[in-house]
């Protein structure tokens, strides 16, 4: 379904409505997602929340609302950049658009009300959603006919969206059929682990490959030890999924050692592109996102030596979500918040200022926002998140809500604050 019509904006630009649209739908997922916390606090906090229908409402208000939502709309211009190219198709991207939106949205209201009609009608969307996503990124691909590392792991994370989305169904299924509790579990954690480390994980990692370069100025590019990175992450992510699948603890632990190995690769490539840094830009929020990179490197490091040390202790309730609110808030929101602060005033300036006469009097882009008030505003929501973290280990919910709470506020401020580069 090629495109006949030329769009009226330029080639690199003709996704941005689409692109827009997504980053908006997914900032007010986000909101929606924080005051839902608020609201549900005293439930979240306790024990199996995640098992609960408030936790599983919530962790797709993130994961399919927001986190998934806006690394969708960004796709889509980070591939035109990665290909020199353009989308193979924008009228598909609207296709896949309204259907993935519809069907969180539909998928969310049945969670709310554990309504079979509205999960099945609303996960059916999702997958249609999905499927239009891929083939269309796909075709895009095929057609750049440009591998490099970050395309290659940007299609493998792409391979990790779909299997979460399989397996997601699978789950629907066995709920309402009635699989045996030990199989469900180990569905559910494959299901996490494919959804976390492999699509979102993945992705941030291999563009962080491509995006940290091009914001720190630096002269550091890429190399064929990149492909190790996303080679490795990845491999770690199908063994570790098979290990989950399974319950054999040596695939996971085997698993969970490559994508900590992959991790480690990251860091010392980002800590050479920081020192071959030029300088001539303010870097801004971005810091932040490199900070994360090498706190998750820690992270997964300790709970890869917990996790074969004692299995048990390492899938602990305690532990695992932790983990995945540490992964979700704070390395995937943080990271997404950061790069926004660069990818939006970008997108906004080369669509404001297209003409040579427009781009004389055009405001720098540099100036469009004020990154050190957004730098600043990033660290406050990271403060907060780590008081969320603490509440959620001790089970105090007056903590986790004082956290919470100075989340919300932050997020709001940071995204007026971007939100202003549009008055330009």
């Amino acid at each position: 379904m090629r495109e006949q019509k030329r769009s009226a904006l330029p080639p690199h630009l003709n996704m941005l409505p689409v692109t827009f649209t997504f980053f908006a739908a997914g900032a007010l997922f986000f909101l929606a997602a924080l005051l839902f916390g608020l609201g549900n606090m005293p439930h979240l906090v306790t024990t199996a929340a995640l098992h609960s229908t408030e936790g599983i409402l919530w962790a797709h208000m993130l994961l399919l609302g927001w986190a998934t939502m806006i690394a969708m709309g960004a796709s889509y211009q980070v591939t035109q950049v990665l290909l020199r190219t353009s989308t193979y198709s924008r009228n598909l991207a609207w296709l896949h658009l309204i259907a993935y939106v519809t069907g969180v949205i539909l998928l969310l209201v049945g969670f709310w009300n554990w309504n079979r009609i509205g999960i099945v009608s609303g996960g059916g969307l999702i997958v249609l959603g999905v499927a239009v996503y891929t083939f269309n990124l796909g075709a895009t691909y095929a057609r750049g006919k440009l591998w490099t590392p970050v395309t290659v792991g940007a299609i493998l994370s792409l391979l990790d969206l779909g299997v979460t989305v399989v397996l997601g169904t699978t789950l629907g299924i066995a709920a309402w059929t009635g699989w045996s509790p030990t199989r469900y579990e180990l569905l559910f954690y494959t299901h996490m682990w494919f959804g976390l480390a492999g699509w979102l994980g993945g992705l941030i990692a291999s563009y962080s490959l491509k995006l940290l370069p091009m914001f720190y100025v630096s002269r550091k590019t890429g190399t064929k030890l990149n492909y190790a990175i996303v080679i490795l992450f990845q491999a770690g992510v199908w063994l570790g999924g098979a290990g989950w699948w399974s319950d054999y603890r040596m695939f996971s632990s085997a698993g969970l050692l490559l994508v900590v190995a992959a991790l480690g690769m990251l860091v010392w490539f980002v800590r050479d592109v920081r020192q071959q840094s030029s300088g001539k830009q303010p870097i801004g929020a971005v810091i932040v996102a490199d900070v994360l990179l090498t706190i998750t490197f820690l992270v997964a490091l300790v709970w890869v030596i917990l996790h074969g040390w004692h299995g048990g202790a390492a899938r602990s309730y305690t532990v695992v979500s932790t983990l995945i609110l540490y992964v979700v808030l704070g390395w995937f929101s943080a990271s997404i918040l950061a790069y926004l602060s660069k990818i939006i005033p970008f997108l906004w300036w080369a669509h404001r200022f297209r003409t040579k006469e427009q781009k004389k009097g055009a405001v720098l882009l540099a100036e469009m926002v004020r990154h050190d008030r957004l730098t600043l505003e990033l660290w406050v929501f990271l403060l907060g998140l780590g008081l969320f973290i603490i509440g959620n280990m001790g089970i105090h919910s007056a903590v986790a809500t004082v956290g919470l709470l100075i989340m919300v506020i932050g997020v709001v401020i940071y995204l007026a604050e971007l939100s202003r580069v549009f008055r330009h």
